[in-house]
C-alpha cells in the first residue's frame, strides 16, 4: 500500500515539475517587450494630431 502512495505522489511531483518547467519556458521564450517595439502605444500628442 506504501508502495502505491509513493508512486502516486512521485508522478503529482512529475506533473508538477513539468507544469513549472512548461510554463517558464513560455515566459522566456515570449519578450513582452517585442509587442511595444513592433506596435508602440500611441502618443497623446499623435491622437490630437488626427483629430484636426
Amino acid at each position: 500500500m506504501l508502495n502505491w502512495w509513493l508512486a502516486t505522489l512521485s508522478l503529482f511531483g512529475f506533473l508538477a515539475v513539468s507544469i513549472a518547467l512548461v510554463l517558464f519556458a513560455l515566459k522566456e521564450s515570449i519578450h513582452s517587450e517585442d509587442s511595444y517595439r513592433i506596435d508602440p502605444l500611441p502618443n497623446q500628442d499623435d491622437s490630437d494630431s488626427d483629430e484636426k
